[in-house]
């Protein structure tokens, strides 16, 4: 069992052929499958119309498709692991979306320093437009996560994900910027966290992304990566959130996960401009989420530490505590 990055790369690149589909045909592919002619000729083996509606000739022009992708990534520096590889993290093999359903990336593409990913993950995200109080809680938590060890893990944007990002980099920390398109520089979104994304790679952080070197993001792939900062987190922290937004794709798939998620509490929660903060006080009051602030830090990180204790992963060494 186990296909190899070109034959996934090959089979996502056949129209209709999802994740879920991709894996179960991994799952029963014997091992000599190992090249394209491999893999035409066990599909002469599958039954059912899902896979009789392909051809040798689908098969042959998607993986066309998958070594050009291939070679785009080669030249623009970025690399590629693939579900079944060593060095891809068991914690994202377990995904959840925020429906509550398995849907784990099979193809994950990388600039920068891969051995990110064998650290603890903690997502720091929240809206685009905090108030200054947020800005400042942003830094403060991911610089006081990232002393512990921890790979303070966000989508790049403005605002909440951006105190994310520099508050690890502040205290020489590591953090990861899971993103929404290609990993070539131009596509690179937004434009704004450009050089971020650069300062993040230099400091021996990491980007990742599902989609393939030159794909520019839009509000569905906005909406699939919101999982995976979840997914690769063993906790979540939301610094400000309104009732609506992006970063409540994040939060579900957090608590479908059944994995702890903190909301940051202000001392004047209704004193937040604009309703910044309206879905941490609604969350918190109804108890989904772990109140966090400066003096409740230590016990933040036992909740943590018992989640991680819990999980069938490798366990974090004390000193990360």
């Amino acid at each position: 069992m186990a296909l190899n990055t070109e034959l996934i790369l090959t089979l996502k690149n056949l129209k209709g052929c999802g994740n879920k589909t991709v894996l179960t045909i991994a799952e029963v592919a014997p091992s000599q499958v190992q090249t394209i002619e491999d893999l035409c000729h066990f599909w002469t083996t599958l039954k059912g119309k899902k896979f009789e509606k392909y051809s040798a000739t689908d098969l042959q022009e998607a993986n066309r498709k998958a070594l050009t992708c291939i070679n785009d990534a080669e030249r623009e520096g970025v690399g590629i692991i693939s579900y079944y590889e060593e060095a891809f993290p068991q914690i994202l093999r377990e995904t959840i979306n925020e429906d509550g359903n398995a849907d784990a990336p099979l193809i994950l593409f990388y600039r920068g320093n891969i051995k990110a990913l064998q650290m603890p993950g903690i997502a720091i995200i929240g809206t685009r437009e905090p108030t200054e109080a947020g800005t400042q809680a942003g830094i403060y938590f991911a610089e006081k996560f990232a002393e512990q060890g921890f790979n303070i893990v966000s989508g790049l944007a403005i605002g909440c994900d951006t105190t994310g990002h520099q508050g690890a980099l502040n205290v020489k920390g590591t953090t990861t910027a899971f993103l929404a398109n290609g990993l070539d520089w131009e596509s690179i979104y937004p434009k704004e966290n450009l050089e971020l994304a650069k300062n993040i790679v230099e400091s021996g952080g990491l980007l990742l992304s599902e989609y393939p070197v030159g794909q520019r993001g839009n509000r569905y792939t906005l909406v699939e990566r919101d999982r995976l900062q979840a997914g690769l987190s063993y906790a979540t922290l939301v610094i400000q959130t309104g009732l609506r937004g992006g970063t409540m794709h994040a939060v579900n798939a957090t608590l479908k996960a059944q994995k702890p998620l903190f909301m940051i509490r202000y001392k004047n929660m209704d004193g937040q401009i604009g309703g910044k903060a309206e879905g941490n006080k609604k969350f918190l009051e109804e108890g989904k989420a772990h109140a966090l602030t400066s003096g409740s830090f230590e016990e933040a990180l036992a909740i943590i530490r018992e989640s991680v204790e819990k999980s069938n992963k490798p366990k974090i060494k004390d000193s990360l505590f």
